[in-house]
C-alpha cells in the first residue's frame, strides 16, 4: 500500500512539475504583482485567496525559497505539512484558495500565487505570514530601585516609558487614577508636565495596549516632588556701612525636608566662597574690598535656594583724568569712583613736565575742563604738561583730606619754538672757538636745522644736542619744561664773524626761527705803530687802531729811557685821534716807545717796542729816525762787545733784545742788570692804577765805562706812568 501511495505521490509531483513547466513556457512575462502582509496567531486557520484568470492552473509556492506547494487543486504530498494544506475551490467559481490549518512558526514566510496564460500574461500575488507576539521589557526610565520618580515643584518633569513591542505593534499609555494622560503607538512615550504640590506622592502608570489585550503590560511609579527651601537675609537688599565698622548678617531659611548644606558666598567678579557654615556671618572692620553682594545658599533634597544682599561700604573715591581731542576743542575729564557716587570738584592745576605750577583752570562743576585756545600759546604746545583735578564725596579716612587727585599728562605737539630764557645777544672772542647756544622745545623731534648768516643759508649737521630741562615762560609763569639745548660750534676768525645769525628749526608741524647777535667780549688788539717822529724834546707817534674787542677802546702811549726800568704812560685824550706826542724828553737820549689800548674787559698786549733817540740838533725827523733805529744800536753793540772782551768778559754784555721784549716788570736775570735801589721801594708802595709817580733817573748800578755821561742825568722826566 505504501508503494502505491508513493507511486501516486510521484505521479502528482510529476503532474505539478509539468504544469509549472507548461506555465513557464507559455507566459509572456509578469504583468502584475500583488503583495499582502498578514499576522496570525498560533493554531489559526489561514486562507490565502487566489483567482484563476485563464484556463491555466494556478501554481502555489511558499517557504522556504518559494517551493511549489501545489498545482491547480493538487497539493504536493512531499512536504511534511501537506496534510495541513489544501486547495479550496467551489465549482463554478474562479477562486482557488490555499488553506493552512493549525498555523505555526513552520508556516511563517513568503507565499506566492502564480496565475495567467498566453493571452493575459502571468500575474503573481505575494503573501507574508507572521505569527502574532506579545510586547516585552516595559520600563520607566526615571524610576529608582524603589519605583520612585523625583521631580521639582513647578519645574518641567519628563516621564519616559519604553517597551519592545510584539507583532503587530501596540500602543503605550500613561495613566494616573485610571485617567489617560498620554497615548501613542510608539516604543517610547514621554509625558511632560510641571508637578504641583498636590502631585507629591502620586502614582503614575505606564501600560501597553494592543489587539490581543487591552493592557497586556503595565508599570507604576510614585512621584516624589521636592520643595526648594525658602531663604531670606534681609528685607532691605541694600545695606550701607561706613568703612572700618563691624557687620553681622543672618541667613534665615525654611525647608519641607532636611537641609543638606548652608554656605555664604561673595558675589565678586570671581566668586569667593567664605569659610562660614553657620547662619551668622560676621565681618570685622569692614573695608572697601568687602563691599559687594553676599549670598546665603541653602541646599536640601529638592535643590538649592539662596538670597542676596548688597553691602555698600562708603569710602573716598579713586580719581583719574582722561583726555579727549574733539577737533574743534580739547577736553579733560576728571573721573571719580567712590561710594557714595556724588562728588565735588575743585579747579584744575596745569603743571610743567617738572611739576612747576603754570596756571589754575576752572572746572565746569561735573569734572570736565575744556582747554581754551590761546593765540601764541596753544600753537606753541604750551598746553603740554600735567593736568591735575581733585574730587571728593565727603568721605575721609582717619581724618585725612577728602579730596583725591587725578593726573593726566597731555603730550601736546606742534611746531618747534625757542624758549623765552634764550639770549638774543651772545659773545665770543676773536681768534678762539665759540658757540651759538639756544634752548628750544619740539614735539615731535625736529627734522632740519638751518643757520642763516649774512647772505648765506647753511644746513648744519655740525651741532651738539642735549635733552634737558629748560626754562621758559608759559602762560606768564617762568617754569622748567622738557626741552633741548642746541650748541653750534663756531671758529671766530674775523671781525665780520661778529654779526647776526638766524637759527631755523623745523618738524612735521612747521618751523621757527631765532635771531642771535654774536658780539665780541675780549680785550682790544694792540694798536699798530705806523710812524714815530723824534724831536729834540718830544716824540710824535702815529698809529693805526685795530679790533676794539667789541667795546669802546682808549689808547695809551708808554715811554721809558733806555736806562730806566719803569714805563711812563700818556693817556690819549681823544680816542678818535690816532696821533699824539710825548713832551718833556731829554734831547739826544734813547727812549723805548710802545702803545696799547684798553676797553672795559682789559688791556691789549704790550708789544712792538721801538727804540728812538731824541735829537741833539734840529736835524730832520727822517734823519734822526734813521740814525736812532739803524746806526746807534749797531755802534752800541760793537762797543759793548769790545768792552766785555777787554775788561769784564762776555757774561757782562747787556742784551737789548731782552729789554725790548720786556712788557711789564723788568727781568733782572734775563737782562743781567742791577735793579736800582728805588725799585724795591716802588714795589712796596703797591701803587694802584693811574697813580702818578715821578722819580730820579739816576740809577744806582755798577759803572759802565763805555756809556757816555750826559749832562742831563738827574733831571726829572715829565711823562706820567699809568699802571
Amino acid at each position: 500500500m505504501d508503494s502505491g501511495i508513493s507511486l501516486q505521490n510521484r505521479s502528482v509531483t510529476r503532474r505539478i512539475a509539468e504544469g509549472c513547466l507548461l506555465l513557464g513556457l507559455n507566459k509572456k512575462g509578469v504583468t502584475e504583482r500583488l503583495s499582502t502582509n498578514t499576522v496570525y496567531s498560533t493554531n489559526d486557520t489561514v486562507i490565502l485567496p487566489c483567482d484563476q484568470l485563464s484556463n491555466e492552473p494556478i501554481v502555489r509556492q511558499g517557504p522556504e525559497n518559494y517551493s511549489t506547494y501545489g498545482y491547480g487543486e493538487i497539493i504536493d504530498p512531499k512536504f511534511s505539512k501537506s496534510k495541513r494544506l489544501s486547495i479550496m475551490h467551489v465549482n463554478g467559481s474562479h477562486q482557488y484558495n490555499l488553506q493552512i490549518r493549525n498555523f505555526s512558526s513552520e508556516d511563517e514566510g513568503h507565499f506566492k500565487c502564480i496565475r495567467g496564460g498566453s493571452l493575459k500574461g502571468v500575474k503573481e500575488e505575494f503573501f507574508t505570514l507572521t505569527i502574532r507576539t506579545r510586547p516585552i521589557n516595559l520600563r520607566i526610565e526615571e524610576e529608582d530601585s524603589q519605583h520612585i520618580v523625583y521631580g521639582y515643584l513647578n519645574r518641567v518633569l519628563k516621564l519616559s516609558c519604553t517597551v519592545i513591542h510584539g507583532i503587530p505593534n501596540g500602543k503605550l499609555v500613561w495613566m494616573v487614577n485610571n485617567k489617560t494622560l498620554e497615548e501613542e503607538t510608539s516604543a517610547l512615550l514621554v509625558y511632560s508636565f510641571k508637578p504641583k504640590q498636590e502631585d507629591h506622592l502620586q502614582n503614575y502608570t505606564c501600560a501597553t495596549k494592543s489587539d490581543i489585550a487591552q493592557y497586556s503590560m503595565e508599570r507604576t511609579v510614585q512621584l516624589f516632588v521636592y520643595m526648594l527651601p525658602i531663604v531670606s537675609i534681609s528685607f532691605n537688599k541694600l545695606l550701607g556701612i561706613p568703612e572700618g565698622e563691624d557687620l553681622s548678617l543672618y541667613c534665615n531659611y525654611s525647608s519641607n525636608h532636611q537641609v543638606k548644606e548652608l554656605k555664604w558666598e561673595k558675589m565678586f567678579l570671581h566668586n569667593s566662597q567664605l569659610d562660614e557654615r553657620s547662619p551668622y556671618l560676621n565681618l570685622k572692620s569692614i573695608n572697601r574690598q568687602n563691599a559687594g553682594k553676599y549670598k546665603c545658599t541653602v541646599t536640601n533634597m529638592a535643590g538649592i535656594a539662596s538670597d542676596i544682599v548688597n553691602i555698600e561700604v562708603n569710602y573716598p573715591p579713586t580719581v583719574h583724568a582722561t583726555f579727549e581731542d574733539r577737533g574743534s576743542y580739547k577736553q579733560l575729564n576728571c573721573l571719580a569712583n567712590g561710594v557714595p557716587d556724588q562728588y565735588i570738584f575743585t579747579q584744575w592745576e596745569h603743571r610743567s613736565d617738572y611739576s612747576d605750577l603754570i596756571r589754575y583752570l576752572p572746572d565746569n562743576g561735573i569734572g570736565k575742563l575744556i582747554l581754551p585756545n590761546t593765540l601764541g600759546k596753544t600753537d606753541r604746545h604750551h598746553d603740554r604738561g600735567f593736568y591735575i583735578c581733585q574730587a571728593s564725596n565727603n568721605v575721609s579716612l582717619n581724618g585725612s583730606n577728602s579730596f583725591i587727585r587725578g593726573v593726566y599728562f597731555l603730550k601736546a605737539q606742534g611746531k618747534p619754538y625757542f624758549v623765552t630764557s634764550n639770549n638774543n645777544t651772545q659773545y665770543g672772542i676773536k681768534g678762539q672757538h665759540g658757540n651759538l647756544t639756544v634752548d628750544f622745545v619740539s614735539f615731535p623731534e625736529f627734522r632740519n636745522i638751518f643757520i642763516i648768516g649774512g647772505d648765506m643759508i647753511n644746513s648744519s649737521d655740525n651741532y651738539n644736542l642735549e635733552t634737558m630741562s629748560v626754562m621758559d615762560k608759559v602762560y606768564n609763569k617762568t617754569v622748567f619744561v622738557n626741552g633741548s639745548r642746541l650748541v653750534i660750534p663756531m671758529n671766530i676768525k674775523y671781525e665780520n664773524d661778529f654779526r647776526s645769525y638766524i637759527i631755523k628749526l623745523s618738524n612735521q608741524f612747521g618751523s621757527a626761527t631765532f635771531n642771535i647777535s654774536l658780539r665780541s667780549v675780549s680785550c682790544p688788539e694792540t694798536p699798530e705803530i705806523m710812524k714815530i717822529m723824534p724831536k729834540e724834546s718830544k716824540v710824535i707817534v702815529q698809529w693805526r687802531a685795530r679790533f676794539h674787542g667789541g667795546f669802546r677802546q682808549s689808547f695809551f702811549i708808554q715811554c721809558r729811557r733806555r736806562d730806566v726800568q719803569y714805563w711812563n704812560t700818556i693817556v690819549v685824550s681823544d680816542p678818535r685821534m690816532h696821533i699824539d706826542s710825548i713832551d718833556g724828553l731829554t734831547p739826544g737820549t734813547e727812549y723805548f716807545i710802545r702803545i696799547y689800548s684798553k676797553n672795559i674787559i682789559g688791556k691789549s698786549d704790550l708789544r712792538d717796542v721801538i727804540l728812538i733817540k731824541t735829537g741833539a740838533t734840529k736835524d730832520s725827523d727822517s734823519e734822526n729816525l734813521v740814525f736812532l733805529v739803524l746806526i746807534v744800536p749797531f755802534l752800541i753793540a760793537i762797543g759793548v762787545l769790545y768792552w766785555q772782551y777787554k775788561n769784564v768778559g762776555f757774561g757782562a754784555v747787556e742784551h737789548n733784545d731782552n729789554e725790548m721784549q720786556n712788557n711789564g716788570e723788568p727781568n733782572a736775570v734775563a737782562q743781567n742788570l742791577d735793579i736800582p735801589v728805588y725799585s724795591s721801594i716802588d714795589r712796596r708802595a703797591n701803587l694802584s692804577i693811574e697813580h702818578i709817580v715821578s722819580y730820579s733817573t739816576t740809577p744806582k748800578r755798577k759803572p759802565n765805562y763805555l756809556k757816555k755821561r750826559n749832562g742831563n742825568i738827574g733831571q726829572i722826566v715829565k711823562c706820567y706812568y699809568f699802571i
